[in-house]
């Protein structure tokens, strides 16, 4: 019998219970395709490790190596299972030609290091997309697949390598997964060549850079083993970089990606509960009297419960299943950054399984809550639902009389705001949707749109200038500052410029282990940063030190800070803790010089001067200055940097704006098709008194419109109060440097296109709806 109701009420109610069973499938989809894509991103990324093996630890160094004396300490240290020293020869990006059938080009702009290298035999390997190893023929080129998207390569393009008078061509056979470098911020990248091509081109092209790798068995002993390393003396004149550092800038990207999802999951699900409590009332109070009458006749409320909760158990089943089906045919789209960057890799048993929880517990979160709503159900009576008909709303109050009171407003602008003013609960559903949507829209915009704002600099440990420049480490470091510096004083297009030094010092972390500490030291150094307290340093005694520094030594503003350099040894007072993405996060700022300590790095923040061009001094400066020396305008290395990441965020903000508008509109729809049933007898009745029907489509488009816009404010105002939190919430779970952000709005978006947008679609919709109101007359009423 209950699922004799059940049939009847799927027949009777078409449009509602459609509409509800698509909610749930696409809260389903969503929640079980962030699952997918947080698994495949970790076991995508595991699997290509465990082919690839990329090194626990990493230490780059530029210009000549005592072999012996790596090996002798690499062999005295316990705990390493496997080393290995590789010879990279570095080339300019001017150096690389592609040509292909639309253009011909060089990577000139490119602010990766470029390397050139021949395939290892067991470890730190370079495979394909099946992650096989990749062993090429002379003449074949493997091309890093992080280019691929950037640069428009398809295999079977030709390159050219051009670099001190020798010239050599290429055939891209293969795209290229390196598992330590397949990030735009990592610092370079690898092509790989066949052993003949490397041995024609050995020490007769470019710059040798050696990468000095070790595997532990534990990878957790990386930084221990880097601070033995750096104080061994060992060569080190280049970036170190550890395993947990390779693994987050791997899947930065797609954890961004899988944070929004998750988010608009959730928020798709709080719609969800908001149409279903919507529908179970609105189903309850159009059948009080039959409810009332079961009570009467002694049918117990589990009873009664039941014929109502099977419908949306039925409901719930049938959203999760197909969301869950859905969601595996969609799975391709959504992990396509997943396989191009790590391989195409089937869905793991792991996902499936977690997947499959996950759609469970959409199921039973939806069930709890239609059992929480139907527990109203006790409350009824069998006299207020006989005899007065509102078993749900005892205590209801009309509408107060004062259409007398207003000489400024015509009549149908006073039924409809008073109606909204003193039944808000009767369209809190639209406000609430409304809220939601706009959360869903603003959050990930203001999101990618700080991932692309000059200002993202600051939580990168630069401040925002117009021109970074940037002196690469190697045996022509303190040549190529002297270049610099003297440009940069001779050029009156300036406004004013900073340099920084990087130096390495000592100190010891919160165990009292002594570790290294990298501090960029400058008269404006850590100025403009993000800090999470305190400030930068102003004294020669004071130091700002990154997050993760802070969290590894243990201290905070105020504290006292010993460094050790040279045969030095100075305190200093730790003046601020900021953010920063770079070099793994483990970065530090002082104004103090550290004379007589050498120079690893140097790097030059430019302004100019408001009539100058940006762009054009860029490359005026780097075709003087020359190879060794990136210049890059500030909007540049962030978009080179990040643009992997602010590409695939921008997909997803696109797809979540337009799902966000579509349920607003959907929702409004459905509500008032309800909203009309119920107020069926009303509005003939109104017809009767005199009013036309286009007074009644004004009266409900005031309604509708009165309540969205109030919607959409507090949307904005909510996005204001809670959008960073929720962000800061995610950033700190994921371990990338950034505990806090500033979410930068985009202000014609926030209060323009959105609210407009939004609000417009509100009342087309319900425009459209409202021609069905024709029908609606007194005598029809009686008759039935």
């Amino acid at each position: 019998m209950n699922w004799l109701i059940v049939k009847n009420d799927f027949k009777r109610n078409k449009i509602i219970n459609t509409a509800l069973l698509l909610f749930m499938m696409f809260s389903a989809c969503l929640a079980v395709l962030s699952a997918i894509m947080a698994v495949q991103t970790i076991t995508s990324i595991s699997d290509l490790y465990e082919t690839a093996q990329p090194p626990h630890f990493l230490q780059m160094h530029k210009g000549e190596i005592n072999q012996e004396q790596i090996d002798e300490f690499m062999s005295d240290y316990s705990g390493i299972t496997y080393f290995q020293t590789i010879k990279m020869i570095n080339v300019y990006g001017e150096d690389i030609i592609v040509d292909n059938d639309e253009k011909t080009f060089n990577l000139s702009d490119t602010r990766l290091d470029i390397g050139l290298v021949k395939q290892n035999e067991e470890k730190d390997l370079l495979l394909n997309s099946k992650h096989e190893k990749v062993e090429l023929q002379e003449g074949e080129l493997g091309v890093p697949v992080i280019l691929k998207g950037m640069y428009h390569m398809e295999i079977g393009d030709e390159i050219i390598l051009n670099s001190n008078g020798i010239s050599m061509e290429f055939v891209i056979t293969e795209f290229i997964l390196d598992a330590q470098m397949n990030s735009t911020m990592a610092s370079s990248t690898r092509f790989l060549l066949s052993d003949v091509d490397y041995g024609k081109i050995e020490d007769k092209v470019g710059e040798n850079e050696y990468l000095i790798e070790a595997y532990f068995t534990d990878t957790s002993e990386a930084s221990n083993f880097q601070t033995a390393y750096e104080n061994a003396n060992l060569p080190q004149n280049g970036q170190a970089v550890t395993y947990a550092m390779i693994f987050i800038l791997s899947a930065l990207t797609d954890i961004v990606t899988v944070f929004v999802m998750l988010l608009v999951s959730l928020l798709l699900m709080m719609v969800s509960f908001i149409c279903v409590r919507f529908t179970i009332m609105a189903s309850l109070e159009e059948e009080i009297r039959e409810i009332g009458t079961m009570k009467a006749i002694g049918i117990p409320f589990l009873d009664i419960r039941n014929i109502y909760l099977n419908k949306y158990r039925l409901l719930a089943i049938a959203g999760v299943i197909i969301g869950y089906i859905l969601a595996v045919l969609m799975s391709g789209i959504f992990t396509n950054h997943i396989s191009t960057t790590f391989g195409n890799m089937k869905i793991s048993n792991l996902a499936v399984i977690l997947s499959l929880g996950i759609g469970l517990i959409v199921y039973f979160l939806i069930i709890v809550y239609c059992k929480s709503v139907l527990k109203k159900l006790k409350k009824v009576t069998v006299v207020d639902a006989l005899t007065m008909g509102n078993g749900f709303d005892k205590d209801s109050k009309g509408i107060k009389d004062g259409l007398y009171k207003s000489k400024s407003l015509s009549v149908n602008w006073l039924l409809g705001v008073r109606e909204v003013f003193y039944k808000f609960k009767n369209w809190i559903i639209i406000y609430a949707v409304l809220i939601i949507a706009v959360l869903m829209i603003l959050i990930p915009v203001n999101l990618l749109n700080t991932f692309e704002s000059p200002e993202f600099i600051t939580y990168m440990g630069s401040s925002a200038d117009d021109i970074l420049i940037e002196v690469e480490n190697g045996e022509r470091l303190e040549e190529g500052y002297k270049n610099v510096r003297s440009v940069l004083k001779n050029d009156g297009s300036i406004k004013h410029f900073y340099e920084y030094r990087r130096v390495r010092v000592q100190t010891f972390d919160s165990e009292n282990e002594q570790m290294n500490l990298y501090i960029d030291c400058g008269i404006n150094s850590g100025n403009e940063l993000k800090y999470l307290s305190g400030d930068a340093p102003k004294k020669e005694n004071e130091i700002a030190i990154s997050y993760f520094n802070a969290d590894k030594i243990g201290k905070n503003p105020g504290d006292k800070i010993v460094l050790i350099f040279g045969s030095n040894k100075k305190e200093f007072v730790v003046s601020g803790v900021y953010q920063d993405v770079t070099s793994g996060g483990f970065t530090a700022k002082s104004t103090y010089d550290f004379a007589g300590l050498d120079s690893e790095k140097y790097s030059f923040s430019v302004n100019l001067k408001d009539e100058a061009n940006i762009e054009k001094k860029a490359k005026e400066w780097s075709e003087v200055l020359g190879a060794g020396i990136t210049v890059d305008p500030m909007e540049d290395f962030i978009n080179q940097t990040l643009g992997g990441v602010s590409r695939q965020l921008r997909i997803i903000v696109i797809s979540t704006a337009v799902v966000g508008m579509s349920i607003a509109v959907i929702i409004t729809l459905l509500f008032l098709k309800l909203r009309l049933a119920k107020d069926l007898s009303e509005i003939a009745i109104l017809k009767a008194i005199g009013f036309f029907e286009r007074d009644i489509k004004q009266q409900y488009m005031i309604k509708t419109g009165f309540v969205s816009i109030m919607g959409v404010l507090s949307g904005i105002i909510l996005n204001n109060l809670i959008g960073e939190k929720i962000v800061n919430a995610a950033l700190s779970i994921a371990g990338i440097g950034i505990r806090e952000v500033q979410l930068i709005s985009n202000s014609l978006v926030e209060f323009v296109l959105c609210p407009v947008v939004l609000i417009g679609l509100i009342l087309i919709a319900t425009a459209i709806l409202m021609k069905t109101i024709k029908k609606y007359n007194i005598i029809s009423i009686i008759n039935e």
